[in-house]
Protein backbone atom coordinates (compact mmCIF):
# COMPACT_ATOMS: atom_id res chain seq x y z
CA UNK A 1 0.00 0.00 0.00
CA UNK A 2 1.42 3.38 -1.00
CA UNK A 3 2.29 5.87 1.76
CA UNK A 4 2.98 9.57 1.41
CA UNK A 5 4.23 11.98 4.05
CA UNK A 6 5.08 15.65 4.37
CA UNK A 7 8.38 16.41 6.11
CA UNK A 8 9.17 19.78 7.70
CA UNK A 9 12.33 20.95 9.45
CA UNK A 10 13.30 24.40 10.73
CA UNK A 11 15.95 23.45 13.31
CA UNK A 12 18.69 25.11 11.23
CA UNK A 13 17.46 26.19 7.79
CA UNK A 14 13.85 25.87 6.59
CA UNK A 15 12.89 22.92 4.40
CA UNK A 16 9.90 20.88 3.25
CA UNK A 17 9.71 17.57 1.41
CA UNK A 18 7.26 14.94 0.21
CA UNK A 19 8.28 11.34 0.87
CA UNK A 20 6.45 8.58 -0.99
CA UNK A 21 7.15 4.86 -0.65
CA UNK A 22 10.70 5.36 0.56
CA UNK A 23 11.70 8.14 -1.86
CA UNK A 24 11.78 11.92 -1.74
CA UNK A 25 9.71 13.09 -4.69
CA UNK A 26 9.62 16.85 -3.98
CA UNK A 27 11.92 19.06 -1.93
CA UNK A 28 12.57 22.72 -1.15
CA UNK A 29 15.12 24.29 1.20
CA UNK A 30 16.70 27.63 1.93
CA UNK A 31 20.33 28.21 2.83
CA UNK A 32 19.39 30.97 5.27
CA UNK A 33 19.17 30.32 9.00
CA UNK A 34 16.88 33.30 9.62
CA UNK A 35 13.92 33.39 7.23
CA UNK A 36 11.97 30.29 8.30
CA UNK A 37 8.55 31.89 8.70
CA UNK A 38 8.84 33.81 5.42
CA UNK A 39 9.56 30.82 3.18
CA UNK A 40 8.10 27.73 4.85
CA UNK A 41 4.46 28.09 3.77
CA UNK A 42 5.50 28.63 0.18
CA UNK A 43 7.80 25.59 0.27
CA UNK A 44 4.98 23.41 1.58
CA UNK A 45 2.62 24.57 -1.15
CA UNK A 46 5.27 23.95 -3.80
CA UNK A 47 6.20 20.42 -2.73
CA UNK A 48 2.58 19.35 -2.39
CA UNK A 49 1.79 20.73 -5.83
CA UNK A 50 4.86 19.08 -7.36
CA UNK A 51 3.81 15.76 -5.83
CA UNK A 52 0.34 16.08 -7.37
CA UNK A 53 -1.43 16.80 -4.07
CA UNK A 54 -3.96 19.54 -3.40
CA UNK A 55 -2.10 22.08 -1.22
CA UNK A 56 -5.39 23.25 0.33
CA UNK A 57 -6.32 19.75 1.48
CA UNK A 58 -4.12 16.82 0.40
CA UNK A 59 -6.55 13.91 0.61
CA UNK A 60 -3.91 11.20 0.15
CA UNK A 61 -1.46 12.47 2.77
CA UNK A 62 -0.80 9.88 5.48
CA UNK A 63 0.81 12.24 7.98
CA UNK A 64 3.41 14.87 8.78
CA UNK A 65 6.88 14.45 10.26
CA UNK A 66 8.42 17.56 11.81
CA UNK A 67 11.91 18.11 13.17
CA UNK A 68 11.72 19.05 16.85
CA UNK A 69 15.32 20.17 17.18
CA UNK A 70 17.47 20.79 19.00
CA UNK A 71 17.58 24.27 17.57
CA UNK A 72 17.00 27.96 18.30
CA UNK A 73 13.65 29.03 19.72
CA UNK A 74 12.35 31.11 16.82
CA UNK A 75 13.17 28.67 14.04
CA UNK A 76 11.83 25.60 15.82
CA UNK A 77 8.63 27.36 16.78
CA UNK A 78 7.89 28.25 13.14
CA UNK A 79 8.14 24.66 11.93
CA UNK A 80 6.37 22.99 14.82
CA UNK A 81 3.42 25.39 14.89
CA UNK A 82 3.06 25.04 11.13
CA UNK A 83 3.05 21.24 11.35
CA UNK A 84 0.54 21.20 14.19
CA UNK A 85 -1.76 23.63 12.41
CA UNK A 86 -1.71 21.70 9.14
CA UNK A 87 -2.25 18.38 10.91
CA UNK A 88 -5.30 19.79 12.69
CA UNK A 89 -6.68 21.40 9.54
CA UNK A 90 -6.15 18.36 7.34
CA UNK A 91 -7.03 15.82 10.06
CA UNK A 92 -3.82 13.82 9.68
CA UNK A 93 -1.37 12.64 12.38
CA UNK A 94 1.80 14.59 13.12
CA UNK A 95 4.97 13.02 14.55
CA UNK A 96 8.09 14.55 16.07
CA UNK A 97 11.57 13.54 14.87
CA UNK A 98 14.77 14.60 16.59
CA UNK A 99 16.43 16.65 13.86
CA UNK A 100 19.83 15.11 14.55
CA UNK A 101 18.33 11.65 14.09
CA UNK A 102 17.31 12.69 10.58
CA UNK A 103 20.80 13.90 9.73
CA UNK A 104 22.32 10.76 11.28
CA UNK A 105 20.07 8.68 9.03
CA UNK A 106 21.46 10.53 5.99
CA UNK A 107 25.14 10.14 6.86
CA UNK A 108 25.20 6.67 8.46
CA UNK A 109 25.50 4.65 5.20
CA UNK A 110 28.53 6.66 4.08
CA UNK A 111 30.02 6.45 7.56
CA UNK A 112 29.59 2.68 7.54
CA UNK A 113 31.28 2.36 4.15
CA UNK A 114 34.22 4.30 5.60
CA UNK A 115 34.47 1.99 8.60
CA UNK A 116 33.01 4.48 11.09
CA UNK A 117 31.28 2.45 13.83
CA UNK A 118 30.38 5.41 16.06
CA UNK A 119 29.99 9.06 15.19
CA UNK A 120 28.76 12.46 16.32
CA UNK A 121 26.21 14.71 14.65
CA UNK A 122 26.90 18.33 15.59
CA UNK A 123 25.17 21.54 14.49
CA UNK A 124 25.46 25.22 15.30
CA UNK A 125 23.94 26.26 18.62
CA UNK A 126 25.30 29.82 18.40
CA UNK A 127 26.96 31.41 21.48
CA UNK A 128 30.12 29.46 20.52
CA UNK A 129 28.39 26.16 21.33
CA UNK A 130 27.11 23.16 19.38
CA UNK A 131 24.12 20.87 19.59
CA UNK A 132 25.31 17.29 19.35
CA UNK A 133 24.36 13.64 19.76
CA UNK A 134 26.38 10.41 19.77
CA UNK A 135 25.38 7.50 17.50
CA UNK A 136 26.22 3.85 17.10
CA UNK A 137 26.32 2.76 13.45
CA UNK A 138 24.88 -0.70 12.89
CA UNK A 139 25.24 -1.71 9.26
CA UNK A 140 24.58 1.83 8.09
CA UNK A 141 21.62 2.32 10.43
CA UNK A 142 22.14 4.90 13.20
CA UNK A 143 21.15 4.28 16.80
CA UNK A 144 21.39 7.22 19.16
CA UNK A 145 23.39 6.37 22.28
CA UNK A 146 23.62 9.74 24.05
CA UNK A 147 22.20 13.21 23.67
CA UNK A 148 21.18 15.59 22.45
CA UNK A 149 23.35 18.06 24.34
CA UNK A 150 24.39 21.69 23.99
CA UNK A 151 28.00 22.34 25.01
CA UNK A 152 31.26 24.00 24.12
CA UNK A 153 32.80 22.18 21.10
CA UNK A 154 35.73 21.05 23.25
CA UNK A 155 33.32 18.99 25.39
CA UNK A 156 32.06 16.86 22.49
CA UNK A 157 33.04 13.17 22.57
CA UNK A 158 36.16 12.61 20.46
CA UNK A 159 34.73 10.77 17.45
CA UNK A 160 34.23 11.54 13.74
CA UNK A 161 31.78 14.42 13.42
CA UNK A 162 29.14 14.98 10.75
CA UNK A 163 27.35 18.31 10.52
CA UNK A 164 27.90 22.04 10.34
CA UNK A 165 29.25 22.16 13.88
CA UNK A 166 32.45 20.55 12.62
CA UNK A 167 32.81 23.18 9.93
CA UNK A 168 32.47 25.97 12.46
CA UNK A 169 34.96 24.53 14.96
CA UNK A 170 37.54 22.53 12.99
CA UNK A 171 40.17 22.86 15.71
CA UNK A 172 37.93 21.14 18.26
CA UNK A 173 35.93 18.70 16.14
CA UNK A 174 37.12 16.01 13.74
CA UNK A 175 34.88 16.81 10.79
CA UNK A 176 34.28 14.26 8.04
CA UNK A 177 35.02 15.52 4.54
CA UNK A 178 31.92 16.42 2.57
CA UNK A 179 29.73 16.78 5.65
CA UNK A 180 31.15 19.77 7.52
CA UNK A 181 28.35 22.01 6.27
CA UNK A 182 25.49 19.54 6.64
CA UNK A 183 22.33 20.55 8.50
CA UNK A 184 19.12 18.64 9.23
CA UNK A 185 16.64 18.67 6.35
CA UNK A 186 12.97 17.82 5.84
CA UNK A 187 13.86 15.01 3.43
CA UNK A 188 15.92 13.35 6.19
CA UNK A 189 13.15 13.92 8.72
CA UNK A 190 10.54 12.24 6.52
CA UNK A 191 12.85 9.37 5.52
CA UNK A 192 13.83 8.59 9.11
CA UNK A 193 10.31 9.18 10.39
CA UNK A 194 8.68 6.76 7.98
CA UNK A 195 11.10 4.00 9.02
CA UNK A 196 10.69 4.80 12.72
CA UNK A 197 6.91 4.69 12.36
CA UNK A 198 7.05 1.20 10.83
CA UNK A 199 9.42 -0.01 13.56
CA UNK A 200 7.44 1.53 16.37
CA UNK A 201 10.37 3.44 17.87
CA UNK A 202 12.38 6.61 17.37
CA UNK A 203 9.55 9.13 17.18
CA UNK A 204 8.99 11.89 19.74
CA UNK A 205 6.17 14.12 20.98
CA UNK A 206 5.74 17.23 18.86
CA UNK A 207 7.51 19.42 21.39
CA UNK A 208 10.57 21.61 20.73
CA UNK A 209 13.96 20.47 22.02
CA UNK A 210 15.42 23.84 22.94
CA UNK A 211 17.96 22.45 25.47
CA UNK A 212 18.29 25.95 26.92
CA UNK A 213 16.27 29.13 27.29
CA UNK A 214 15.02 30.66 24.08
CA UNK A 215 16.92 33.40 22.26
CA UNK A 216 14.06 35.90 22.21
CA UNK A 217 14.37 38.87 24.57
CA UNK A 218 11.42 39.38 26.92
CA UNK A 219 10.62 43.05 27.57
CA UNK A 220 11.35 44.06 31.15
CA UNK A 221 7.74 45.02 31.82
CA UNK A 222 6.66 41.45 30.96
CA UNK A 223 9.24 39.61 33.04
Amino acid sequence: MSTIYLGIDTSATASAAIHRDGETIAHRATASHRNHSEVLAGFITEVLTEAGLDPTGPANLDGIFVGVGPGPFTGLRAGIITAQTLAHTWQVPVYGVLSHDGLAHRVAPAAFRNGVDEFIVATDARRKEVYWAHYDNIGGQPQRLHGPFVTDPTEVTKLPVYGAGAGLYPDALYGMSGYTGAVPDAADIAAYGSIALRRGRGLLPVEPQYLRGHDAKIPKNLR
